[in-house]
């Protein structure tokens, strides 16, 4: 056994692509390893901004032998009636390299075929290996791809060099003009000759001693520890961010942290706008204080050692410092215009072609948000509402904004809150973009949770309106989060809102630019999202699918029946009322739908049933009303004997049709008590 090296050595590439690039280099390596029949102890994939690694631990020295059934045509066409090979049967022998008398009758679906039984001998590893290198060079794929030189390769960045060593033993093969050996290269600057790696165990040392750090988490571990060690030096509190770390390591081959400054009159300006340029544009970590305060430092990583740190800092505290000062002009050139004047140019920002300006948009949303305050009952907030409405997208015409896209509805909050409006208006021109992502919080305030919800479904009726619905992975509107930020915002805040009413109005208000208006589709689009809520709260499937089949676009509401059905699908009579209820829908399916008439009962079973459903009926509904779910199934489950004792008594499916038509109306207003919360037939037994 050996250890096994593959380097693809390129120009810098994006640090966005990385991330992608490694999961794909994995994956694609172990299914290339099923399907040459290689084995190894363990995989490991590294990389850098110039190189993608694959390192195989214990390869075996040969494939394993191939041995398989291959199979042929029917026996009747491969042997004549005297049990003779045909021509097609010996074709068929000759095509697999075996005589006719080895092959094998078997039958398949009731007609027997021929089966070849084919073994070949597995070859040497160091044979097989470069063709399955080059196979999964050309598996991955990449956001964007480059052409260089006149060859028509094309690739994410130019490959320079290649390293394909089987143990010391080089295994050549060329792709894209470069031919694979043993020399890779360090550091660009710091080590930038050849470096000729000696083995597979020896690569990542050899790296390390050329200032290439190539495993991607030991580079994101000591980035961290450094800049924690520079945080504590300075008594500040690292304002952690995840994906800036990941983002910072993949920038890089040999990280070095170190500590900026910058002057503390810039502190006036809102952090927001200090610390977005520092993590989007520099890629800078901020700190602050333990108080949550800014601190007029910042932490940089550099691609190299420590030598002239003082030097680069200082570099990097004139770029940060000519992108402070254009925050700090265009913030205050900001205040002087109002936000109501800041509208006024929202007419000629066109929002989508077909949906007109986002002037056009804000009148919709402040329509929409006076409606859904309407439904909420928040007629006391009324006028803050609208007021959050019309100016929820004034910071659009801003200059902040427009330098700093990422600070939309954050800088109308600071611009209002400045211009002396009221701060739950303040508060829900920021609000009304959240959730802008996965985990994100949701509105609170009453002018944030109108307007938000305005805002997300104006844009989903729109656009869909416009034959622009989501279609598979593409999204460029991203209406799936839209339409999920409304799922949480209305079930995070407990809110009695029905959306169908909400989107008839949304659409209504698109007037006869739509090309689609059946608002059938939307619903669908949003129960799939309710659907993603539910499962990842741990609700199990056929649950989900039982209360979605008769839910309206009432979250909250659904929310609250999921959770009944939940905690009452794991009482004792649970299945057996399941297995009754789904008999008496069964055989409601064919009633005429007539009436129950009292007077055409005839047995006790049925009687007993009528009178259980005389007690239940009036107390379920009140409980339907009270919103009392769990109760309500309670109360039905305790006519679950009464209707075990109906269909094991009574013989429903009569010659008689006005008594069959009773009895059937009578498992009908079984049926009918449980239909407003769930479709039972849909739960699976355990």
């Amino acid at each position: 056994m050996k250890d096994v090296l593959f380097e693809i050595g390129t120009e810098e590439i994006p640090s966005r692509f990385m991330p992608d690039i490694m999961e794909q280099l994995r994956k694609n390596t172990l299914a290339l390893l099923d399907e040459y029949r290689l084995g190894y102890r363990k995989i490991q994939v590294f990389g850098t901004p110039r190189r993608m690694t694959v390192l195989l631990i214990r390869m075996t020295e040969s494939q394993e032998d191939l041995v398989k059934s291959v199979r042929g045509p029917s026996a009747s066409v491969a042997f004549d009636a005297d049990g003779n090979p045909t021509k097609a049967g010996a074709g068929f022998s000759r095509s697999q390299g075996i005589d006719p008398s080895a092959l094998v009758v078997e039958p398949v679906d009731g007609t027997d075929y021929v089966f070849a039984p084919v073994r070949r001998e597995g070859l040497p590893s160091r044979e097989v290996l470069p063709e399955m290198f080059e196979r999964l060079i050309e598996s991955l794929q990449f956001p964007k791809n480059m052409r260089w030189g006149d060859a028509d390769t094309v690739f994410v960045r130019p490959v320079r060099w290649l390293v394909s060593l089987y143990g010391e033993e080089v295994l050549p093969f060329s792709w894209a003009g470069v031919t694979a050996g043993r020399t890779t290269r360090g550091h660009r600057t710091l080590a930038p000759g050849d470096i000729e790696i000696t083995s597979p165990g020896t690569y990542l040392e050899q790296l390390e001693k050329a200032y290439v750090i190539c495993d991607q988490e030991q580079r994101k571990a000591l980035i961290l520890a450094d800049i924690l060690r520079l945080v504590s030096d300075h008594d500040g509190v690292l304002q952690m961010d995840e994906g800036l770390l990941t983002e910072v390591a993949w920038l890089v081959e040999y990280p070095t942290a170190f500590v900026g400054h910058f002057s503390s009159r810039y502190l006036s300006i809102p952090k927001e706008a200090l610390i977005t340029p520092m993590k989007a544009h520099q890629k800078y970590f901020p700190v602050t204080n333990s108080d949550g305060e800014l601190l007029p430092l910042f932490l940089g990583v550099r691609n190299g050692d420590a030598q002239g740190l003082d030097n680069v800092a200082r570099g990097n505290e004139k770029v940060l410092l000519a992108r402070l000062e254009d925050a700090k002009f265009f913030y205050e050139e900001d205040l002087k215009t109002p936000l109501e004047e800041m509208t006024q140019t929202l007419d000629r920002v066109v929002f989508q072609e077909k949906l007109g300006s986002y002037g056009d948009k804000v009148r919709r949303i402040e329509t929409l948000a006076r409606f859904i305050g309407d439904q909420l009952g928040y007629g006391d907030a009324m006028e803050s509402i609208g007021q959050c409405a019309r100016l929820c997208k004034a910071d659009l015409s801003s200059h902040m904004v427009y330098e700093f896209p990422e600070l939309q509805g954050i800088m109308g909050e600071y611009y209002a809150l400045a211009q002396g409006l009221a701060p739950e208006v303040a508060q829900g021109i920021r609000e009304h973009y959240q959730p802008r992502f996965y985990g994100d919080q949701v509105p609170r305030s009453l002018p944030g949770i109108c307007v938000s919800i305005a805002d997300k479904i104006d844009s989903i009726t729109g656009i869909y309106g416009v034959g622009m619905k989501p279609t598979g992975s593409q999204d460029p509107y991203a209406l799936r989060r839209a339409a999920q930020g409304i799922v949480n915002t209305v079930v995070e805040n407990r809110l009695p809102l029905d959306m169908g009413p909400v989107l008839e109005k949304a659409l209504q208000l698109h007037g006869d630019g739509l090309i689609h208006k059946d608002p059938a589709e939307i619903r669908g689009f949003f129960r799939m999202r309710l659907k993603n809520h539910l499962e990842e709260a741990g609700y199990r499937y056929d649950l989900v699918d039982a209360i979605l089949s008769v839910s309206s676009l009432a979250f909250f509401d659904t929310v609250r029946g999921a959770k009944a059905l939940k905690s009452f699908s794991r009482s004792d009579g649970f299945d057996a009322l399941v297995t009754g209820v789904t008999r008496a829908a069964n055989l409601c399916s064919k009633s005429p739908q007539v009436p129950f008439d009292r007077g055409l009962l005839v047995d006790e079973a049925e009687t007993r049933l009528a009178d259980a459903l005389d007690r239940s009926e009036r107390k379920v509904h009140g409980q339907l009303a009270e919103q009392d779910y769990l109760g309500a199934l309670k109360t039905i489950s305790g006519l679950r004997e009464d209707i075990d004792h109906y269909l094991d008594n009574t013989m429903v499916m009569v010659d008689d049709v006005a008594l069959r038509n009773n009895r059937l109306a009578l498992l009908d207003r079984v049926v009918s008590l449980v239909a407003p919360m769930a479709d039972l037939s849909k739960v699976v037994h355990k």
